[in-house]
């Protein structure tokens, strides 16, 4: 039986938090995918389900409560 790698999804339109964001998690050993926008994010092939969500609520598109 295979375990994939956790996974988290970074959503953010601040290009420094996303990389910082990153940076810091990939030093966990995790698989990080970023998104410069929700509709960036919503429009991602759903292969894969994150195991966590980083998610900016104030986006410009969508906020992050839609």
């Amino acid at each position: 039986m295979s375990h994939a790698q956790p996974i988290v999804f970074i959503v953010d339109d601040d290009v420094s938090v996303r990389e910082s964001l990153e940076a810091l998690i990939n030093l966990t050993g995790l698989r990080v995918e970023t998104f410069a926008s929700a509709e960036e994010f919503l429009m991602r092939p759903r292969v894969s389900v994150p195991n966590c969500l980083l998610l900016d609520v104030s986006l410009p598109d969508l906020n992050g409560l839609d």
